[in-house]
């Protein structure tokens, strides 16, 4: 299993039996990722939205990368305290869209962008990926600065969300 390391995460890909898992047992998971057990389970909302990518990775197992969740693991811990995905391969015009979430209590301490900023520069290493994306409601100021702390533009806005991107020619290595 692929990791990626910044100085104080380790983000681990789900592979299909431990995404599964993460869905079904997070307690079973993190046992099996040698991590602290955290005792949380997702809620009934978020294993509903997580089965749709799950599904996608197995029938596309080669490019499961593209559709499972991170686990953000604070080293000092070996905890999780968050998440990010990918929602799907590379469309035509070469784009990924990027979704993530920490835990309140991991907030305000520049974990996200330090994960963020890691995984814009694991997508553009990918065969066919020229911008990353992410979409966050208009409410959400602690996600916003995130994106903008990574050099992330706004570039569309709908009735309740703003579209932010990066390109790979003009990113800025961090």
């Amino acid at each position: 299993m692929k990791k990626l390391e910044t100085d104080r995460l380790i983000l681990i890909p789900l592979d299909i039996e431990n995404f599964r898992l993460f869905i079904e047992n997070t307690s079973v998971m993190e046992r099996n990722l040698g991590l602290n057990i955290t005792g949380k389970e997702l809620s009934p909302e978020m294993k509903a939205i997580f089965r749709e990518p799950y599904q996608k990775a197995v029938k596309d197992a080669k490019n499961y990368l593209w559709y499972t969740n991170w686990q953000i693991v604070l080293k000092d811990e070996n905890q999780i305290i968050g998440g990010i995905s990918f929602k799907g391969l590379p469309n035509d015009a070469g784009e990924v869209e990027v979704g993530y979430g920490i835990e309140e209590k991991h907030q305000n301490r520049g974990y996200m962008a330090e994960v963020l900023r890691r995984m814009i520069d694991w997508a553009f290493t990918q065969k066919g990926v020229r911008s990353v994306i992410a979409e966050t409601e208009k409410d959400n100021k602690p996600s916003q600065r995130v994106l903008d702390k990574v050099g992330m533009k706004k570039y569309k806005e709908t009735r309740d969300c703003y579209w932010y991107k990066i390109d790979k020619k003009n990113i800025k290595r961090f």
